[in-house]
């Protein structure tokens, strides 16, 4: 499975570098920054904050997101696995379902600041599954209802992510390398307009602080500009109350 893992990584890279050379003529480069905001109240309660700085295709301005958001987390996988994962700041027994809601709003910067608004509400199901070779299989499934633009109207998104992990540890310093994609299908074109390929890692070193960075591939049919390349670099920031390790 570990090799497994790394030819789809291969397969990634490659996939990302093909699309390059025949589209170069039709792409834009951006640099995604965040910062993620974690406060685990029990062992299956946490909030969260998201902090990214974005250029999307729906504004043509940079913009500041404010993610807020809750999940819970239950259940037992088929086999017992414990694990530090991207988004959790120690080891534990992963569950095998989370759900997560929560409330998103953006803006435009600087010159640009309020052309462009978007206000969403989201829910999310997530479903993991531990296969050989320590790697974790995850299913995400996303409605966005969104009210987007100058004049917001009302349309809503469906999306689905597969992403494959495995996490490589050493005393007390974790990497976690990973891919996935994920399609979008949007009311308001009737389709699947968006398909997004994303590769990358979570390094974590101390029980408060983990660096993330990514580089994300996006196609969209509905853009002059169908091809979005952006490199992220995301700080996680860990809270937890006395609680949370019960």
């Amino acid at each position: 499975m570990a090799n497994q893992f790394r030819q789809l990584c291969l397969f990634f890279i490659l996939f990302i570098v093909l699309f390059q050379t025949a589209a170069a003529q039709n792409t834009s480069y951006e640099f995604w920054p965040e910062a993620d905001i974690w406060y685990r109240l029990s062992p299956s309660w946490r909030l969260s904050a998201f902090v990214p700085v974005t250029k999307y295709h729906e504004s043509k301005y940079r913009d500041l997101n404010i993610y807020l958001q809750a999940d819970y987390a239950w259940g037992k996988t088929k086999h017992i696995f414990q694990r530090r994962l991207m988004d959790e700041n120690r080891i534990q027994e992963m569950k095998a379902w989370l759900v997560r809601g929560g409330f998103m709003e953006g803006w435009s910067l600087g010159e640009n600041a309020g052309n462009y608004t978007e206000d969403m509400l989201f829910a999310e199901i997530h479903r993991r599954i531990p296969i050989k070779g320590r790697v974790l299989l995850s299913h995400r499934f996303r409605t966005d209802l969104r009210w987007v633009g100058e004049d917001p109207a009302f349309s809503y998104r469906y999306r689905y992510r597969l992403m494959i992990e495995r996490e490589c540890s050493a005393g007390i310093f974790s990497i976690v390398p990973y891919v996935n994609a994920e399609p979008f299908w949007d009311s308001r074109y009737d389709e699947f307009s968006r398909l997004r390929l994303i590769g990358g890692a979570t390094a974590s070193w101390a029980p408060r602080f983990a660096i993330e960075s990514n580089i994300t591939y996006q196609y969209d049919t509905t853009y002059s500009t169908t091809n979005l390349y952006a490199l992220n670099f995301i700080l996680h920031v860990f809270f937890e109350s006395n609680r949370s390790g019960k």
